[in-house]
């Protein structure tokens, strides 16, 4: 082992830099700890698995290391959130306190700067745009002399979700590439060339992984090669990977390309070089051949497998014609004589397309799912690797001197032995378990009741909801209402809506930042959630004062995915319920937990309905995964502790159950 340098010390420690130059420092020994090991993984060229509870400090644990090593590094984040907290707040604050001059830059998807084509196109081509967007149109022409970088986020006066966005961005299939006659002047471009000179890069997940399978390609990637990566929020990178391992096709992709030739079509005019005419047919073969392949699909559930009857029906059917049309354009049909670069790029455009359609109606095996899922607007297409360690250990682990993988919860029953397992880290890497600056002890009780039915009898919603009620008259709203599903969830706010002398939120009504801002406004509002609203939700103080969790988030053997993995382990003589099910469960419910504590000063009620945590054997496992909180079954207990009392847990035996 090598001996830890004083450098990090200097920094982090007591008297260090952080402590002298920063007003209300609080030395943080886990932080301090965290930096050492990551600071030996990169003098020893090791893997670095890492759990920093909440208010670990856990950013500045892992950058000040990073930063003075004086190496290059990467480092990706499960938010654009998180992105921009690094780049905006932490390094800059590291930089003052330090006197180092870091140079880190942020980077994006394509998909959030402007296109020079795609801009020049719309400015040429007014007729293809509504009238309301010429204003929008001239004034990003005075935006585009000013900016560096083009990033969507500057324009601070174009609506989220505003699609005239979409008209003037390009996604990767949308890149002319090297042929594009705004190539040298590409904000994207300039964005790469920035990041190779830079010591630091901020990237997210999604975007690490799409560029490393362009890597695999050999050309094309967008991040700088580095030999350090850190990634942060690392309980998502198992499902990002999947993702982008496998292959996926929407019908939404499919129609984006038709749209996209059609309008350049017509921006052609007269080309003498292509036939529009037999391009047009072949793009309406392409919509009604996905029509059919929608109207298939309508009747079936949200998520499926793909199974050998109906990747026969679309072999025999839609997918076919789907197939041959798209290799017609693929073939360059109509466009032989064509020197238009936009026209020429449908055909590779099309190429993709027909791969990733053969892929998936071709998987079959007992490593890869075919699946399907059924979106508001489209139907996607899916073949999913149902083990991402092997393509990890070939194409990431054995390419970098050290990986750094940390989150708040990353450990299970205490270790990292399932995460391993998904991730496939195996042999020498060096593991670090720091538990939450906070005393949870005092700052939080666990209500979890005895008297209510299970999650799987058809009363526990409407029983839940009064509950819930009476919980929120104790804590006086102030709550976020946590649910695996939506039935539940609407069930619950059928129950409650005009019941209650504070507003009622519930996801979907708004966009979730908007909600968030009116729920962390409205002190004493309630606000019912699922899904996205697990992680990465930061509301410190009063308004989140009571965090109530409906049922264990276990992921529902209904899930295509899901079964699959289960039927894998089992087909290996592994226990589908305690190698995955489970783990997978206390993970998300930590994830869940951690929005309650945000801070030293946060007091609160964890409230989780589901009676099997303290009736079921596999309880234990949870307790022993979730910071030490008192835990009370009677309501007066809660009551007790808004009202200021020093409590202790009502059970003397619940904390302990044995497996």
């Amino acid at each position: 082992m090598t001996p830890p340098s004083d450098d990090i010390d200097r920094v982090l420690g007591p008297a260090g830099r952080l402590a002298g130059g920063l007003d209300g420092f609080e030395h943080r020994p886990s932080q301090l700890a965290m930096a050492r090991i990551i600071e030996q993984g990169l003098q020893e060229k090791t893997h670095v698995l890492i759990e920093a509870g909440t208010g670990t400090g856990k950013t500045l644990g892992y950058l000040t290391p990073i930063v003075l090593c004086g190496k290059k590094a990467v480092i990706s984040t499960g938010t654009k959130n998180l992105q921009e907290q690094i780049a905006f707040k932490d390094i800059p604050l590291l930089a003052r306190v330090t006197g180092l001059a870091i140079d880190a830059v942020l980077m994006k998807g394509r998909a959030n700067y402007l296109c020079l084509h795609r801009f020049r196109q719309a400015l040429s081509s007014p007729a293809l745009l509504d009238r309301g967007d010429q204003g929008t149109l001239k004034r990003m022409e005075r935006w585009i002399e000013e900016t560096e970088l083009a990033d969507r986020s500057e324009l601070g006066w174009l609506a989220d979700g505003d699609p005239f966005w979409d008209t003037v961005s390009a996604t990767s299939d949308q890149c002319l590439g090297a042929r594009c006659l705004y190539y040298d002047d590409c904000f994207l471009n300039a964005l790469r060339r920035r990041a190779a000179r830079a010591r630091v890069i901020i990237v997210n997940h999604h975007l690490f992984f799409a560029d490393l399978m362009v890597r695999r390609g050999g050309f094309g990637e967008v991040i700088p090669r580095s030999q350090i990566v850190v990634m942060d929020e690392a309980h998502n990178v198992e499902d990002t990977a999947t993702a982008y391992f496998g292959e996926h096709l929407s019908t939404n992709q499919i129609m984006e390309l038709v749209i996209d030739a059609e309008k350049a079509a017509r921006a052609a005019g007269g080309d003498p070089g292509f036939d529009r005419k037999e391009l047009e047919t072949a793009l309406g073969s392409i919509r009604s051949a996905v029509e059919t392949i929608r109207g298939l699909f309508l009747e079936k559930g949200e998520r499926g497998t793909l199974d050998r009857e109906m990747r026969t029906r679309l072999q025999k059917g839609p997918a076919d014609a789907l197939h041959g049309q798209l290799e017609r354009i693929e073939d360059r049909c109509g466009l032989e004589g064509s020197d238009d670069l936009t026209l020429q790029s449908f055909a590779p455009r099309a190429g993709n397309l027909v791969r990733a359609l053969r892929v998936i109606l071709e998987s079959d095996g007992p490593d890869r799912l075919a699946w399907y899922e059924r979106r508001k607007t489209s139907v996607v297409l899916h073949a999913s690797p149902l083990d991402i360690s092997g393509p990890l250990r070939e194409q990431l682990y054995g390419n970098l001197d050290t990986l750094v993988l940390t989150s708040a919860t990353l450990s299970t029953n205490g270790d990292f032995s399932y995460i391993r397992s998904r991730l496939g880290l195996d042999g020498h890497v060096l593991e670090g378990l720091y538990e939450s600056h906070f005393d949870f002890r005092s700052q939080a009780v666990l209500y979890v009741p005895r008297d209510l039915p299970v999650p799987s009898r058809p009363e526990f919603a409407d029983r839940a909801a009064d509950r819930i009620r009476e919980i929120l008259e104790i804590t006086e709203g102030r709550a976020l209402v946590l649910f695996t599903g939506y039935s539940n969830m609407n069930r619950v706010y059928q129950r409650l809506a005009g019941d209650l002398p504070y507003t009622l939120y519930r996801q979907g009504e708004a966009p979730r930042s908007v909600l968030l801002e009116r729920f962390t406004r409205d002190v004493h509002s309630v606000l019912l959630a699922t899904g996205s609203f697990w992680q990465g939700v930061d509301v410190p103080g009063e308004t989140l004062s009571c965090l109530i969790v409906d049922k264990l988030p276990f992921d529902s053997p209904g899930d295509p995915l899901v079964a699959a993995r289960m039927e894998s382990i089992r087909s290996r003589g592994g226990n589908p319920f305690m190698d995955y099910q489970l783990p997978t469960a206390i993970i998300a419910l930590k994830q869940g937990l951690g929005r309650l504590i945000r801070s030293t000063s946060d007091r609160g009620v964890l409230a989780i309905l589901d009676t099997r945590l303290v009736t079921a054997r596999y309880g234990g496992h949870f307790f022993r995964s979730l910071p030490a909180v008192p835990l009370q079954h009677d309501l007066s207990g809660v009551a007790s502790f808004f009202q200021g009392l020093d409590l202790r847990s009502d059970s003397e035996d619940s904390p302990e159950i044995e497996p």
